[in-house]
């Protein structure tokens, strides 16, 4: 195991009624929040409400900011710092999936600097101080709430970068499963594909291999995903899988799984934001077009592997090593296959896509990254064979 560093200091209250302990938990805050959100769900099924109950029920003061939609924009960002710099703001109450907690946690690190912040993105400038967030997670999926990573896309620029900070860590998540319960089918696998990937990639890039403790559990948050994803769509309202898939989300990002296993890498999230700058498509879909091709691409460097996690996740057993190395792939394409995620981009609605834009986009990010290995020529080879 290599020597690491695992800093997470967020408190999580897990469980039916979280959102009932925010007022004690803002209270330590200051007096005034930014109440950050999407475009209607939260309202639509009442989350919104228990949390507002909360906030007046505890006499904290809190500005509403509305309207938050899925891969999060600059521009919002932007607006969310003038107005919490305007209304002095001591704390950003983000309520909402990844895209909602994104900003809330990029508004965070903004308040507090002279800079625009897509310099954090662009790695000209690091985070020094943040206000506290609180995360309300509605969807699982992202992991946003419990680890030190934003996403963001550039209005104008059409890039959509990633950055993390261990000061970027909420403070409070309050996560209750049944805030899932209506997240619909397309948005629950999606949100399956985002976790199962986060897993994957960290345990098809790792070069250590020996580290049995963690390869075990990336292992089994896999198996849970796939189990209890497949068990939502039939049930939507199963409190346990919509709990394990929360929970499991909540802990493939959020360092515990990574720890001691070295560098690692996230090359299908660096293809899935080059295609999602490009044309309005989630997050999870974007991840399930890039992760055969991807596979079947490195094949030859990560088969032995392939063929582990095909008998530890699939649980079958038959055959070559090779053979259950090619199979892996193939029981990953019929999973995604099954929860009705698109897995080529000719596939795709919009399949009118700029591959040369796309190739320019992920190697900015690689650059930033620091994945060399993804040059232009490794990338084209995985979008051809994504096609």
């Amino acid at each position: 195991m290599h020597n690491f560093v695992f800093h997470n200091p967020v408190k999580v209250i897990f469980g039916k009624n979280a959102i009932s302990h925010l007022g004690a938990e803002v209270r330590p805050f200051g007096s005034k929040a930014l109440l950050v959100y999407g475009n209607g769900s939260t309202k639509d099924n009442g989350i919104l409400d228990q949390v507002t109950q909360q906030l007046n029920r505890a006499d904290f003061d809190y500005i509403e900011f509305p309207g938050i939609q899925a891969n999060p924009l600059l521009s919002d960002v932007h607006q969310g710092i003038n107005i919490s710099r305007e209304h002095g703001c001591s704390v950003i109450i983000g309520v909402g999936g990844g895209s909602v907690i994104d900003t809330a946690k990029s508004i965070s690190a903004g308040v507090h600097v002279a800079f625009d912040i897509w310099k954090l993105f662009t790695g000209k400038k690091s985070v020094k101080e943040t206000l506290p967030v609180i995360a309300v997670p509605t969807i699982a999926g992202s992991g946003s709430e419990t680890n030190n990573g934003i996403v963001l896309t550039h209005d104008e620029k059409k890039l959509k970068f990633g950055f993390g900070h261990r000061k970027l860590v909420p403070a409070v998540c309050l996560a209750d499963p049944v805030s899932t319960f209506s997240v619909p089918p397309k948005l629950t696998a999606y949100g399956a594909v985002d976790t199962f990937t986060h897993c994957l990639e960290a345990y098809l890039s790792t070069a250590y291999v020996t580290s049995e403790l963690q390869i075990g559990f990336i292992e089994t948050i896999c198996k849970t995903v796939l189990a209890s994803c497949s068990s939502v769509l039939k049930n939507p309202q199963s409190y346990d899988d919509r709990a394990a898939l929360l929970w499991g989300s909540s802990l493939a990002l959020s360092g515990v799984t990574t720890s001691g296993l070295g560098k690692i890498s996230y090359p299908i999230h660096l293809l899935a934001h080059s295609l999602s700058a490009q044309q309005a498509i989630s997050h999870g879909a974007a991840l399930a077009v890039f992760m055969p091709g991807w596979l079947r691409v490195n094949y030859h460097r990560i088969k032995n592997r392939l063929a582990r996690f095909e008998e530890t996740v699939f649980g079958l057993h038959a055959g070559s090593s090779e053979y259950k190395a090619q199979r892996a792939i193939e029981l990953i394409e019929k999973w995604l296959l099954s929860i009705h995620c698109t897995i080529r981009l000719s596939d795709l609605e919009n399949a009118d896509l700029n591959e040369s834009e796309m190739l320019d986009h992920a190697l900015l990010q690689s650059k930033i990254w620091r994945m060399s290995e993804y040059d232009r020529q490794a990338l084209e080879a995985i979008i051809k064979r994504c096609q």
